[in-house]
């Protein structure tokens, strides 16, 4: 059976002689697989900075630094207070003044040695009479062991009594001491007193001086 369409009636295509260069069915080559795959041989530089920008952006840091310790200190110093110097021993313990009178004894001679003078103790000392029995009051600071002072004053052997330790000094002096507030406190009898009297004496002269 023949077709009754007229050959006229198909489409004809133009061939390149009738389009030219510009016509839409010009023939592109395809890319081959070494065209896709080859690095490019253009680089394209990054866009360069404003210089302001960068001006800008140094500033921001420092300021943000800055603000970075601040908040720092701030905060550091928000906690719990930082700890007092440590008072010094005359702001903290009490003046070595020797009491003018003490029940029936009353204060003769005082003589007094600062620190530096002569040692490296403050030293007070006192005598005592009440019209029988003359006794002596010493002072001394900064003391902190009583074995080494009852050494220091000549007591070659001691014993407890009370709350004081007491011992003959090598000049025949009975002598009873105690060391409280980094102060040694000696009541020594010039008329042979007992050690419990000495030692009770020791006792009320600490509660007179504080």
């Amino acid at each position: 059976m023949s077709d009754s369409r007229d050959i006229r009636d198909q489409p004809v295509d133009p061939g390149p002689e009738e389009l030219g260069d510009a016509g839409p069915w010009r023939n592109v080559p395809k890319p081959t697989i070494e065209e896709l795959t080859a690095p490019s041989a253009e680089v394209i530089d990054a866009p360069q900075m404003p210089t302001a920008v960068k001006v800008v952006g140094i500033v921001l840091v420092v300021v943000l630094l800055a603000l970075a310790a601040w908040l720092g200190l701030t905060l550091g110093g928000s906690g719990e207070p930082a700890p007092s110097p440590t008072p010094s021993i005359d702001e903290t313990l009490w003046a070595m003044e020797t009491p003018t009178t003490l029940g029936g004894y009353v204060r003769g001679d005082v003589t007094s040695t600062p620190a530096g003078a002569k040692s490296e103790r403050d030293i007070v000392t006192a005598s005592y009479a009440d019209g029988n029995d003359r006794i002596v009051l010493l002072l001394s600071r900064p003391e902190d062991d009583l074995a080494d002072y009852l050494e220091n004053v000549g007591v070659e052997e001691s014993e407890p009594v009370g709350d004081a330790t007491c011992g003959t000094t090598v000049d025949n002096v009975r002598l009873c001491a105690r060391v409280v507030d980094e102060t040694a406190i000696a009541v020594g009898g010039l008329d042979e007193q007992d050690f419990e009297q000495l030692a009770g004496l020791v006792d009320t002269f600490y509660a007179a001086l504080r």
